[in-house]
């Protein structure tokens, strides 16, 4: 009892003690703007781990020491600002709203405050990042950044696909992908690289006086990415885990999905086939029959009573057929016939995890940044994954008082799983390629019956038996009655759904980047500053096909080993020089780049397996090919620039920059670019009694870019190596170089306008823009018979002119409700003002196959670079037959019958043919958009907060090679399968369709022609994000958020299953992989 007593005295002691050393700090905290008290404003002690939130009237009531003398007030929207502390006494606290223009700016070499900037950037920062579900961070910036578009991604885990476009397109031939800068150093490498959790900001930098001392990369616009640091006195732990699910994004398009209307439409192709014959009724309804069992391969899955057809004359299904055919083998099995859901059974829902914990803190010389993180994000079909696993360490050092060091590096280990043949190719296992083309009849498994007439799936040593499309064969469907044997007519003897369990093709990678500076105070005016960073990775891919089934069981399996190392090095060294006379600001900087890239590629291909157990080269009989080569690649550069202020009214830039590149000759290695740049904030001279103008400025720029994206060795010939011998290698010719070609440039012109208006609810900016590309790296074609087929030359001249719009709005700013909308759009005009003379001298202009050579473009100055060249259908004959139309001036006739010539684009429409082979082409107009953009609201409802983003895009034009392949009356009966309007055709009961005739025989019911030119808008729901903060309840607690998030939740467009957001031109016929939805909940925690 006495130690009892004694303990409770003890701690009463220490508790009078304690409340004797803290002092209570009340106040209330209003906004500035509106006056109004703000709900869930955060208080804390600076120097100290303890807070408090603001309750609903704004006021706040907490216990800190004594020895504290300031608190720190943070709130959404609202500039994070410190107060003494007012002991005995409410504090009553004014919140100013975050304008805008005071954020600062991720630039060349270094940052700058957004109202000094004379640019065209846009930043998007860590909260606005925090809102979405990416992967591969890219994918967040577009609707977010104007000006930005993104085509050809991959929905595949892990994918860096994505290609993206600033202000257009500004080169026909050289890539025109934007320079991407980390911390400082150019990056190549995937952006599935870079966890979202450890990145602060991304800044676009769009035109010439934000981009150019980038010099040689530049033309194209520059993406910087800024990962986090340490930014606080004491350690701040952050834990941030999400869970979700993953499912498919794309819609199916129409197509037929009912065995019966398969049936349907493949009989009426053939039966309105044989009654244009002068067949009777009866006799076309019996040929079409028949024929039709056997263009499918005699894959009937329904019975039908003996001496019935499986289609009525009517051109219903027989109603006294039953789905499910079971038959008698001439191997005396019992075998079922039904068809399967490929896709139902291709795709499936995946789960995404995701965990990163960071902490950062420092002291008043050093601070830190550490984080972990791991990404396990699963396939929406089998066999398909991306892990990583990513650390990283960001610290610097105050040495000496004229000593500054800084360390950041990053690892990450990544592990990706894929299905073969995952592109976009009509493979056997192309899975995507079979979800998307087969006909609604085939069986995926091979079934049986048992005793019990009871159908079942059958079964081998190696599990499910698949159905390959080949019958009487080992573990397939035996023959029919009368020895008639299975063959499906599409992609016979492949199922990927098969042949995949048994394939596997990875991918595994390991990269190391870091970078190490050094700060040098010279003199209080004068810094220098050395930075260096290396990039290393390495991946090692593995695909193998097994022995048992698919395209590699004649050879017992193969095997393909890849292994791909790469090395990157970025040193910088600038000088830097900044001081103050008055009310003259100056900052100039020096300095010199060295940038330099070495790939080493090694590869080698086996057949004929030991064991699937054992996928290495060495476990393999026959060592068919091997290959390895090493490429490099380097820019070096000088450059300069300076910055002037007066007033922070008056503002101006310059930069030079001189660039050398090794994709170059000696004598025309080197480029010059520069920029000037001038803003001037009006407000501060005009319009100062003008209290609802709180920012307005003006701002231009000018300068040149440069581009030398071609690849390697262009400016020399090249030659093949091959052996002569077993014991000698000779060269032989591959191609022409060209000693003069040098780099092509982009001159950029940038006028803006940037506003804030009425207590900045209204801010946002206006640009307008001209880019003209000069010197255009041209691919010169060339007659094979010259022993190659081109080379580039700089020749031809293209401009983009545009205007891009951002606009914010704070509806409603309350002390319970903040609501904010966001909205941009971007319209650009693209235009060829110059071609060689070879190319436009006898024709005009010249036409060229896209990437994908679906679609043809007609090329011709003043025209744009995606003008599809297509005949021009001009409606039906009276029997329902596809119209062309012709131009009488491109027409010669013999015997009555015109033909056009096709080389060149015609402009009068006097002559009809119903052979578009012989039919004018025509110019269809650009491809591009009138607008795009996004637009985004948040919502924030005291501890609630609500988000949602679009993107989408009005105008423009884009071929449906899809929709084509599935109006085709002659691809059912090969095994394909149809779109529902088919039903929709012309016939003589239907005469006003604009449809063709669904007649089997019609060799051009469909041809590349404008008839399947759509409408290319489009609408997407890229994203929401709805969290609750709790209430404050453990003092080590500060922030603890739960919140459910989705990403690429649906979009609407012209037509259902079309999706223009992956190409200028045309849709693919095949996708390579299709784009992810997600739905996740996650839990983050500040400590």
């Amino acid at each position: 009892m006495k130690k009892l007593f004694l303990l409770l005295v003890t701690i009463f002691a220490i508790s009078v003690t304690a409340l004797a050393q803290s002092q209570r700090v009340t106040g209330i905290v209003f906004g500035e703007d509106s006056g109004e008290p703000l709900v869930g404003a955060t208080v804390m002690g600076v120097g100290t781990q303890t807070g408090t939130v603001t309750n609903i009237d704004g006021v706040f009531d907490m216990l800190l020491p004594e020895s504290v003398k300031k608190i720190s007030v943070s709130y959404v929207g609202m500039r994070t600002q410190e107060f003494d502390i007012t002991p005995g006494s409410q504090m009553v606290i004014n919140l100013v709203s975050d304008n805008k223009l005071d954020e600062v700016i991720a630039v060349a070499f270094g940052t700058a405050k957004k109202s000094a900037f004379t640019g065209s950037a846009s930043v998007v920062s860590a909260e606005e990042l925090n809102k979405r579900v990416a992967t591969n961070v890219a994918e967040a910036l577009v609707g977010t950044v104007p000006g930005l578009q993104m085509r050809g991604s991959s929905g595949a885990p892990g994918s860096n696909d994505g290609k993206i476009n600033i202000r257009g397109i500004a080169s026909l031939y050289a890539e025109t992908d934007p320079l991407v800068i980390v911390d400082g150093s150019p990056y190549t490498a995937s952006l599935s690289n870079i966890p979202q959790g450890d990145i602060e900001s991304i800044s676009v930098l769009k035109d010439a006086a934000s981009a150019a001392l980038y010099g040689a990369r530049g033309a194209a616009g520059v993406i910087i990415i800024t990962t986090k640091r340490g930014n606080s006195e004491h350690a701040k732990v952050s834990v941030d885990m999400k869970w979700g699910a993953n499912t498919r994004a794309d819609q199916d398009y129409d197509v037929i999905d009912s065995p019966a209307e398969y049936y349907e439409a493949g009989y009426a192709t053939l039966n309105n086939y044989f009654l244009s014959t002068g067949q009777a009724a009866d006799r076309a309804n019996l040929l079409a029959n028949t024929n039709m069992t056997r263009f499918l391969g005699n894959y009937n899955i329904y019975n039908v009573p003996d001496g019935e057809q499986l289609v009525g004359l009517d051109g219903k299904i027989n109603p006294n057929a039953t789905l499910g055919r079971t038959y008698t083998a001439t191997n005396g099995q019992q075998y079922y016939l039904i068809n399967d859901d490929w896709t139902d059974l291709a795709y499936k829902t995946a789960l995404r995890q995701e965990y990163n914990v960071s902490v950062n803190g420092g002291t008043d010389k050093s601070s830190f940044y550490a984080s972990v993180g791991y990404l396990d994000e699963g396939g929406i079909i089998e066999y398909s994954s991306y892990k990583r696993l990513s650390a990283r360490l960001k610290a610097d050092y105050q040495a000496k008082p004229w000593l500054k060091l800084g360390a950041n590096v990053a690892y990450l280990h990544s592990d990706t799983e894929s299905n073969p043949n995952m592109d976009q190719s009509a493979g056997g296992t192309n899975i995507m390629y079979f979800c998307n083309s087969i006909a609604p009849i085939f069986p995926v498994f091979v079934r049986g019956v048992d005793a019990n007439g009871n159908p079942y799936i059958m079964s081998n040593e190696y599990g499910q038996l698949y159905d390959f499309g080949v019958g009487n064969r080992e573990n397939g469907y035996g023959n029919l009655p009368g020895n008639v044997t299975l063959n499906r007519p599409f992609l016979s003897n492949s199922n990927p759904l098969g042949a995949n369990r048994y394939n596997n093709n990875s991918q595994s990678g390991n990269q190391f980047n870091g970078t190490f500076t050094a700060d040098f105070m010279l003199t209080p005016w004068l810094k220098a500053n050395i930075s260096s960073n290396v990039i290393w990775g390495n991946t090692i891919e593995s695909k193998y096909d097994n022995p048992y089934f698919g395209p590699s069981t004649n050879v017992n399996g193969r095997i393909q080993k890849i292994n791909t190392e790469s090395m990157r090095t970025n040193n910088v060294q600038t000088l830097t020089y900044t001081n103050s006379f008055g009310e003259h600001n100056v900052n100039a900087m020096i300095g010199h780049e060295y940038y330099k890239t070495t790939t080493k590629y090694l590869s080698a291909t086996a057949t004929g397996g030991f064991s699937p157990e054992i996928q290495e080269i060495n476990a393999f009989a026959t060592k068919l090919t091997s290959a390895g080569y090493k490429q490099a690649y380097n820019v070096e550069g000088y450059f300069l620039s300076g910055q002037y202020d007066y007033a922070g009214k008056y503002f101006g830039s310059v930069s030079y920059r001189r660039d050398a590149s090794s994709r170059f000759a000696k004598d025309h290695r080197w480029g010059n670019f520069w920029s000037v740049g001038g803003a001037w904030i009006i407000n501060k001279d005009f319009l100062q009694d003008k209290a609802w103008v709180n920012m307005l400025k003006l701002k231009a720029s000018l300068g040149q870019q440069g581009n030398d994206n071609i690849g390697n060795w262009n400016y020399i010939n090249t030659y093949d190596i091959a052996p002569s011998s077993p014991t000698d290698m000779a060269p032989s010719f591959r191609n022409f170089g060209n000693e003069e070609i040098t780099w092509e440039t982009t001159t950029n012109l940038n006028i803006g306008v940037e506003f804030g208006l009425f207590g900045n609810r209204l801010n946002g900016s206006v640009d307008f823009y001209n880019k003209k590309t000069t010197d255009l790296l041209f691919w010169i074609s060339i007659p094979e018979s010259m022993g190659a087929r081109g080379y580039y030359g700089n020749l031809g001249d293209i401009r983009n002119t545009g205007v891009e719009v951002q606009l914010n709005g704070g509806i409603i700013r309350n002390k319970l409700v903040s609501w904010d909308i966001n909205l941009n759009f971007t319209h650009n005009q693209n235009r060829i003002l110059k071609l060689p003379e070879s190319k436009t001298l006898d024709l005009g202009g010249f036409s060229q196959s896209d990437a994908s050579r679906t679609v043809t473009s007609w090329y011709h100055e003043g025209g744009s670079m995606y003008e599809l060249f297509l005949p021009e259908v001009a409606g039906l004959t009276e029997d329902g037959r596809q119209l062309y139309w012709m131009d009488s001036d491109l027409c010669t006739e013999s015997n009555g019958v015109y033909t056009s010539v096709t080389n060149r684009p015609g402009t009068k429409r006097d002559l009809t043919t119903t052979d578009p082979n012989n039919a004018t082409k025509y110019v269809q107009g650009s491809c591009l958009p009138k607008l795009y953009g996004g637009f985004s609201s948040t919502l924030k409802v005291g501890p609630v907060d609500m988000s949602v983003a679009f993107d989408y895009q009005i105008g423009g034009k884009m071929f449906d090679t899809r929709y084509m392949n599935y109006m085709d009356p002659n691809s059912g009966p090969n095994g394909s399968n149809w779109h529902k309007d088919w039903a929709n055709s012309w016939s003589a009961t239907n005469t006003t369709s604009d449809i063709p005739r669904w007649q089997y025989g019609d060799s051009y019911t469909v041809y590349k022609s404008n008839r399947f030119l759509t409408d290319a808008s489009y609408l997407n729901f890229a994203s929401f994000n709805v969290g609750y903060t709790l209430p404050s309840f453990w003092k080590e607690i500060s922030n603890l958020r739960v919140y459910v998030q989705g990403e690429n939740l649906c979009y609407w467009s012209k037509r259902k299953g079309f999706d223009p957001r992956y190409s200028y031109t045309s849709a693919a016929s095949v996708s390579a992989y299709n784009p992810i939805r997600n739905i996740s909940g996650g839990i983050q925690v500040n400590f």
